[in-house]
């Protein structure tokens, strides 16, 4: 494997990184979700994550309050990226298979897709090819078959608010990256993440007296750490650092990777069971992803 300029260099190992990381978030999180409720670890994970990520600001760029200008969108994408989306991101942990959720959020590029077509960017016939073929995955991933109509089952409330989920990070990801450039990656997701933990905060008092702490296990509590420190927090660093290194181009196609870091982690560790129809249906919806994106430039 070549290094440098054309080759594997630092920003693919940061991206490879993140990917594994929030890949293994989706099982991970679900084991934690067994013995604590899942907003009160939403509150109190990303709680946690916000520090984490406002003592790095500190380190990194030094402690500066956003200007006024700036202070409604960021409070707004903390609402939008890290309230909304993580109280439904664990609600829906908690009701679907890790390894069927880490899929379906992982469309969320389809979503900005049609996103950024209501706002008057046209995609391709390739890339709308692509929309359609995703879909027609993330299809056979809630239905698992291919010939009967399943998807009446227990967990299809968890399937629709994954894929609500994957709408607002879409969202997210149309609308911020004009403050990502001009105030820095790093800046944006930490006062951001500070004021979506805090809006969020409240939602631990709907099932902070649930909780036997007795149950919490040291292995528990790891979970716990992996997932607000590592993926909460520097797992979004190291993500804009391996998009300022290579390009969002040359990025994107490494969040295609998070659904089967995910299913392989939730099958090791959880013991989930993937039916082949299900493998079948996360590889059209990263076949679709794929087709979306090396097509994006091309006209139709």
């Amino acid at each position: 494997m070549k290094f440098g300029k054309n080759g594997f260099d630092r920003g693919d190992a940061y991206l490879l990184l993140t990917v594994i990381i929030w890949g293994n978030t989706f099982p991970t999180a679900k084991y934690v979700l067994g013995v604590m409720p899942p907003n009160v670890y939403a509150s109190l994970r990303y709680l946690l994550a916000a520090v984490t990520l406002m003592v790095v600001l500190a380190w990194r760029e030094g402690l500066r309050l956003p200007r006024r200008q700036d202070l409604l969108p960021l409070i707004g994408f903390g609402l939008l990226g890290i309230t909304l989306m993580q109280l439904l991101w664990t609600n829906a942990l908690s009701l679907t298979a890790a390894s069927k959720g880490a899929i379906l959020v992982a469309v969320s590029p389809i979503w900005a897709m049609l996103i950024s077509t209501l706002r008057g960017q046209r995609p391709s016939v390739f890339a709308w090819a692509g929309i359609l073929i995703s879909f027609g995955g993330v299809f056979l991933v809630i239905n698992n078959s291919i010939t009967a109509i399943t998807v009446g089952g227990g967990s299809l409330l968890g399937d629709l608010l994954f894929l609500s989920v994957a709408f607002f990070w879409a969202c997210y990801s149309v609308f911020a990256p004009p403050y990502l450039a001009r105030l820095g990656a790093l800046y944006v997701s930490a006062w951001s993440m500070l004021f979506g933990a805090l809006a969020l905060s409240p939602a631990m008092l709907f099932g902070i007296t649930e909780i036997d702490w007795t149950a919490m296990t040291a292995l528990h509590w790891a979970g716990f750490l992996f997932t607000a420190i590592f993926a909460g927090a520097l797992g979004y660093q190291f993500w804009y650092e391996g998009i300022a290194r290579l390009g969002v181009a040359r990025s994107v196609i490494y969040s295609y990777l998070i659904p089967v870091f995910a299913l392989l982690s939730a099958v090791s560790f959880l013991g989930e069971h993937v039916s082949a129809i299900q493998l079948a249906g996360a590889a059209v919806v990263i076949g679709g992803l794929v087709l979306t994106r090396i097509s994006s430039g091309r006209k139709s």
